[in-house]
């Protein structure tokens, strides 16, 4: 992927064998409402988000998206499915963890209805794409609960290695889980078979 200036990175359009990655859109609000924050099984695992739901959380986080510069804040894009919004992939600027401070991590979630079916690798590995040419890194990060059994495997088929482990906070849960940390040197991504990970996830 060429490198990309700024403005051309706001408006980004990622097509991948079977998604569209786009920009957060105002209207995006109300699935994200019904896919994830209020569905526990989705909130439990993203450990930023509270149980119960707060009303119009979910289009303040639209809200706050749309404005963010993503190259030192967050860029969120809409993983769509035949135009449908079926979960969110974020690539956060470096400093997001602290136990590898230079490189932007990758966080994603995929509504319930539309698990089970590799969408999950697929976004992630079109993200990791974007991520390693706006950033010009040469690792990304990522981290995931150490129960997350789904999630770690998505990782690693994409080719993330575990580097320690650590606790944060879940606001959902009200309590310290633990967290496992993971790295993807950029040159163990054009090695590895992630490109077709969404085959097996």
């Amino acid at each position: 992927m060429p490198e990309l200036r700024l403005n051309e990175r706001l408006n980004e359009r990622i097509a991948t064998r079977r998604l569209v990655l786009r920009p957060l859109e105002p209207a995006d609000a109300d699935a994200i409402d019904t896919l994830c924050s209020r569905d526990r099984e989705i909130v439990r695992w993203l450990t930023g988000m509270p149980w119960p739901p707060e009303d119009g959380a979910a289009a303040d986080f639209v809200a706050a998206a749309i404005n963010e510069d993503p190259l030192t804040g967050e860029a969120g894009f809409a993983v769509t499915l035949g135009g449908i919004l079926i979960g969110l992939v974020a690539i956060k600027a470096p400093g997001e963890l602290a136990e590898h401070p230079d490189c932007p991590s990758i966080g994603y979630w995929i509504g319930r209805p539309f698990q089970g079916f590799g969408y999950a690798g697929e976004a992630a590995a079109a993200a990791l794409d974007w991520g390693f040419s706006a950033h010009r890194c040469e690792a990304m990060a990522a981290r995931a609960f150490a129960d997350n059994a789904a999630s770690l495997k998505v990782l690693t088929r994409l080719g993330f290695r575990e580097t320690g482990r650590m606790m944060r906070k879940s606001l959902a849960l009200g309590h310290e889980v633990e967290n496992i940390v993971l790295r993807l040197e950029r040159g163990d991504r054009s090695g590895s078979d992630a490109r077709h990970a969404e085959a097996a996830v």
